[in-house]
């Protein structure tokens, strides 16, 4: 009698340190719970990247000899790097501050990916670069982190490096075998998923379409991997918007990246003192913090606006921030869309002055695309059309009726009739959040508020924005103040929540 095929079973994939132990991974992002319950470090879920240290299969030597025995040779060098890495660094230590220091490591880096790695005469220009190159390395001017060594190791290997020769110290850059400059830098597998939640979830909110032109992904995130002080800020965006959803971990904790990236910002205060790139860093770093109150609905909101309007000003305004290529560009844009939005939600005189005097300059974000998305010009119009309705009808009760030619209730209908011309899930309807919410404050209509809720709740449900729910609250608040008959002044109430709507 044949025996009964075994029910099939699907491979789990999961992560590695899993595989090994020949266990099924229970697959818990970012790392699994069989791995940190054992005291073992989860390798996460994304790509492994292996690298012999010396041994490259870029190019093939002029000799043609035994593979396995380069590979052999490679393996014996690698055995010793550790020491030559710590070695070559404090050597760096040595050379005076005053030489001209190269641009950059990465720089170094993908120059020497170009070079023929058997070429002496290329190989000593890219050692005279290494030499030139300033030891300091991060973003806040201290020095690189040594390998780990005892402290008396390193205490020896910088007296023998401080009494070393330039020949010296190129015999330890030179190695007998071709060796990367600069090791890749993998992140953790916690800091990895974050940061694809904002490219996934956080950046395609903050545009009017996402595409590769998206700023937020293609000009924030590689920053972030460079500059910890972008990087905390991204990472706490990412960690208040997946709070309560994913595994409770103590590096997921958001407030303590979102007081880090605060605390880095607190350390650059003097922009004065900083180069051009760290102020635009600094500004950019402020943007994705407004982000983030944005994500959480916290009342931080007032705060890191002042934080950004004082950042704008210490660098010389925003004729020194346009001049920054693509990322000043970016920056500009930004900051002309978050003033305008920010500033009724600060006091009613602020808003007023910002729609009056730079309503203009908010639709920079949307003009960007007229060019990119030809076939969406009417449809980027008719966002703009939105917009500026929005902001008549907040001129008209801040100002009085007797401003504007249109009677509120003709504003009202509208922009209702607007929205509903657009189908849901429509190019830029995401865009429309705080517009719909001017409007639906001076909504008296019981059914015209009921279509303005609805709007906003699908909104929530597509983001998970928190600040939408702090929204909805005040509103239903003035809701039911205008339906007991009393009129109220809702442009002076806004500021009191506290939030940032946009």
């Amino acid at each position: 009698m044949a025996r009964r095929k075994r029910k099939y079973v699907p491979k789990v994939k999961g992560c590695y340190e899993c595989s090994q132990r020949r266990i099924d991974c229970d697959g818990t992002k970012p790392s699994c719970f069989k791995c940190t319950t054992r005291g073992i470090q989860c390798s996460g879920f994304g790509l492994q990247y292996k690298f012999l240290d010396g041994f490259s299969r870029r190019a093939r030597p002029q000799s043609l000899g035994n593979r396995s025995a380069l590979l052999k040779d490679a393996l014996a060098q690698s055995s010793k790097s550790t020491s030559s890495r710590l070695r070559y660094h404090n050597c760096h230590a040595t050379t005076s501050e005053h030489e001209k220091p190269h641009d950059s490591w990465e720089a170094i880096y993908w120059e020497s990916s170009t070079l023929d790695i058997y070429d002496t005469a290329q190989q000593d220009a890219l050692i005279d670069a290494c030499l030139q190159t300033s030891p300091r390395m991060n973003d806040e001017g201290s020095d690189p982190e040594v390998p780990n060594s005892s402290a008396v190791e390193e205490k020896d290997v910088a007296e023998n490096a401080s009494s070393s020769t330039t020949t010296e110290v190129e015999a330890v850059v030179r190695p007998r075998k071709p060796a990367m400059l600069a090791s890749l830098s993998i992140l953790e597998p916690w800091k990895e998923f974050l940061i694809a939640h904002f490219s996934e979830s956080i950046a395609p909110e903050m545009v009017v379409i996402d595409d590769c032109f998206n700023g937020w992904r293609h000009l924030v995130l590689p920053l972030a991997w460079t500059n910890e002080m972008i990087m905390d800020s991204v990472l706490a965006v990412s960690a208040f918007h997946i709070a309560g959803k994913a595994a409770s971990q103590a590096e997921l904790d958001p407030y303590r990246l979102y007081t880090r990236a605060i605390h880095q910002l607190l350390n650059r205060k003097d922009l004065v003192d900083w180069d051009k790139e760290t102020r635009q860093f600094v500004i950019l770093a402020i943007m994705v913090l407004l982000v983030s109150v944005m994500v959480n609905g916290l009342s931080d909101f007032p705060i890191v606006f002042q934080m950004l309007e004082s950042a704008i000003d210490a660098v010389g305004g925003e004729d020194v921030i346009k001049d920054g290529a693509e990322m000043g560009g970016f920056l500009l844009r930004q900051i002309h869309k978050m003033r305008v939005y920010a500033a009724p939600l600060l006091s009613q005189e602020a808003g007023v002055d910002a729609i009056m005097y730079h309503g203009k300059e908010s639709f920079d974000c949307l003009y960007y695309y007229h060019s990119l998305y030809p076939d969406y010009c009417s449809t980027f119009d008719h966002l703009a059309d939105l917009r500026q309705q929005a902001f008549s009808i907040y001129l008209n009760r801040a100002l009085g009726d007797s401003i504007m030619r249109e009677s509120s209730a003709e504003l009202i209908n509208s922009y209702q009739k607007g929205l509903e011309s657009l189908p849901d899930g429509s190019v830029g309807e995401h865009c429309l959040v705080w517009p719909t919410f001017i409007a639906a404050l001076e909504c008296r209509n019981h059914k015209q508020q009921s279509f303005f809720e609805q709007f906003l709740l699908r909104q929530y449900h597509r983001n998970q924005f928190s600040n939408i729910l702090k929204a909805l609250e005040l509103l239903r608040s003035i809701w039911d103040q205008t339906g007991r008959g009393s009129e109220t002044n809702w442009p002076a109430l806004i500021p009191s929540m506290r939030v940032f709507i946009m």
